[in-house]
C-alpha cells in the first residue's frame, strides 16, 4: 500500500515595521529647520497641561502616555521632529517611533534649552495656565474655610516666631501655600507670553 505524503503548512509570518532612524539635534538646529522650512512634524511630547503653558510655535500635542496610540495615524514618509521638557521623555518617545519604522529627530534640552536661548513660545492659553492655579489656591489654598483657613494660622503662627511648630505644621503650611506659590509662577509666565505678543 502506497504511502502517502504529508504536506506541511507554512505558517506566515507576521511582517513587522522596520526599524526607523533616530538623531539628536540642538534646539539652535531646530530653529534653523524651522525657519528653513524643514520641519514637517514637530510632536511635544509632554502633558496637555505643560503644553498649554507655552510650546514651540506650531508643535502639536501628544503626551508620551498615549503616544503608542497615536503615532498609528502619523505619515512615516517625512521626519518627526520630538521636543519635550529636558529631552528626557522625547528620548524615550524617539526610541518608541523608531522601533515603530519612524525616522525621528529628538532636540536635546527640550523646550527648556528653547525658551533659555531666547526662541519664542506660543503663549499659554489663560484657561489652562491661570484656572488651574487659582482653582487649586481657592479650594485646597485656604481650606478649611471655617474657622479659618490653616494657611493664614500658620502663617500668623511663623510671623510670631513659630515657636512649637512640628514637622506636620510646616507640612501643612507648605501643602496649603504650594497652590499659591504655582499662581504667582503661573502668573509671571502668562504675562510674560503676553509681554512678547505686545512688544
Amino acid at each position: 500500500m502506497a504511502k502517502t505524503k504529508k504536506t506541511r503548512k507554512s505558517v506566515r509570518q507576521p511582517v513587522r515595521d522596520q526599524p526607523g532612524e533616530m538623531r539628536e539635534i540642538e534646539v539652535a538646529e531646530l530653529a534653523t529647520a524651522r525657519d528653513a522650512g524643514d520641519v514637517g512634524l514637530l510632536l511635544d511630547v509632554r502633558t496637555g497641561l505643560e503644553f498649554g503653558g507655552g510650546h514651540v510655535p506650531g508643535a502639536k500635542n501628544i503626551p508620551l502616555s498615549r503616544l503608542d496610540v497615536e503615532i498609528r495615524g502619523l505619515s512615516k514618509a517625512a521626519e518627526v521632529y520630538l521636543i519635550c521638557k529636558s529631552g528626557s521623555r522625547s528620548s524615550t518617545a524617539a526610541r518608541i517611533m523608531a522601533d515603530a519604522g519612524f525616522r525621528v529627530v529628538n532636540v536635546r534640552g527640550g523646550t527648556v534649552a528653547w525658551t533659555s536661548a531666547g526662541h519664542a513660545v506660543d503663549p499659554p492659553s489663560s484657561s489652562v495656565s491661570l484656572w488651574m492655579p487659582l482653582l487649586a489656591s481657592l479650594t485646597l489654598g485656604l481650606a478649611p474655610f471655617a474657622p479659618e483657613p490653616h494657611l493664614v494660622g500658620k502663617l500668623r503662627w511663623v510671623a510670631g516666631g513659630a515657636a512649637g511648630m512640628t514637622a506636620m505644621d510646616w507640612g501643612d503650611l507648605a501643602m496649603h501655600g504650594a497652590p499659591f506659590l504655582w499662581l504667582a509662577w503661573a502668573l509671571v509666565v502668562w504675562l510674560r507670553a503676553k509681554s512678547k505678543d505686545i512688544f
